[in-house]
């Protein structure tokens, strides 16, 4: 439909559990066990393909990986669109 922002797919929202960093690493841990545990249920597993979604279950250096190229694509993309102001160049964020 829009061959210009092919360069910018897979892209769209997400959803996700988040905890401050200062989070003592044994709850974190806790935390990754009991969503990979109910991230293997049925009944999630049927709403995530039922609500059109994807399960990643990504967390630590890979959650954040993602989500800096998540707000690269979607800042450039608005920046391509002519939808923002600002460059996301000034603020640092790298063209995906």
């Amino acid at each position: 439909m829009y061959p210009e922002f092919k360069k910018y797919m897979p892209w769209g929202p997400f959803y996700g559990i988040w905890v401050k960093r200062e989070v003592p690493e044994a709850a974190k841990k806790r935390l990754v066990e009991a969503f990979e545990k109910g991230g293997k249920e049925a009944k999630f597993q049927a709403f995530i393909k039922d609500f059109g979604a994807v399960y990643m279950g990504t967390y630590g250096d890979e959650a954040d990986k993602f989500l800096k190229h998540w707000q690269s694509v979607t800042t450039w993309l608005l920046q391509d669109a002519e939808a923002t102001k600002v460059s996301p160049e000034r603020f640092g964020i790298p063209k995906p």
